[in-house]
């Protein structure tokens, strides 16, 4: 396992917990605006809690245990890892509460939101510096994710306060997001020490089998897939 600077640590911890925040914030603000009972207000922020608590626990169980170092079994560990937040995804979007509580989300913010990966980016380049990851894990190589975390205030801004951009800017936007941040996961996917790895300039990416950096695609990526999917549906039908 790479040595990590703690600096570099806590500003990502301090990225996640701002994430979780931002989660738990909008479940509350978006119940008030529902106008639902207090019970089923207090009821989805306690959920939120605990969801997320529980996923970040158990992935950092998964790899402070070493269990997800296991270069040669196939299919990966990281898997386990990767995997249950598509599948959360897929029963999310087909719950009728999810959805109507959906509608109460600002699709302003919900954009917005997406400026957090310059700040990730910024990371992935420290980490770089340091010989951690490989390059093609950054805007200096293959990574171009930066650009959406860049353009997301000015979309945001021209399309739902100024409105001087229709929304089917933002809808495009989101998809190109979606096609950036695949491209990534991709790279950082085939720059691990893998069989399959075919990216073999050195240093391999070991990075997301350590802690804190498992939250990187255990709850980090997915939180900008989950925002391009919420754009997406609510963006489809202006």
């Amino acid at each position: 396992m790479p040595h990590i600077p703690l600096h570099i640590s806590a500003l990502f911890i301090s990225l996640v917990f701002a994430i979780a925040f931002l989660i738990m914030i909008t479940v509350y603000v978006s119940s008030n605006r529902a106008n639902l009972p207090e019970e089923e207000k207090r009821n989805n922020f306690i959920s939120a809690i605990v969801i997320i608590a529980a996923w970040l626990i158990f992935t950092l169980i998964m790899s402070v245990s070493g269990f997800l170092n296991d270069y040669d079994s196939m299919p990966p560990h990281l898997l386990l890892v990767v995997l249950p937040p598509l599948l959360f995804f897929a029963v999310l979007f087909m719950a009728k509460p999810f959805n109507d509580l959906m509608e109460q989300f600002n699709v302003f913010w919900i954009v917005y939101a997406q400026s957090f990966r310059m700040i990730m980016e910024f990371i992935l380049w420290l980490l770089y510096r340091y010989s951690i990851i490989p390059v093609q894990m950054t805007f200096a190589g293959r990574n171009f994710d930066i650009l959406i975390g860049f353009t997301a205030p000015f979309v945001a801004y021209f399309c739902f306060i100024k409105k001087t951009w229709s929304p089917k800017v933002a809808l495009i936007w989101n998809f190109a997001g979606l096609l950036l941040l695949g491209n990534i996961v991709v790279v950082a996917l085939l720059s691990t020490p893998y069989p399959f790895r075919v990216f073999m300039n050195e240093p391999a990416n070991t990075l997301v089998f350590s802690f804190p950096f498992v939250w990187l695609p255990a709850f980090v990526v997915p939180f900008a897939l989950l925002l391009h999917l919420i754009s997406i549906k609510r963006l489809w039908k202006v």
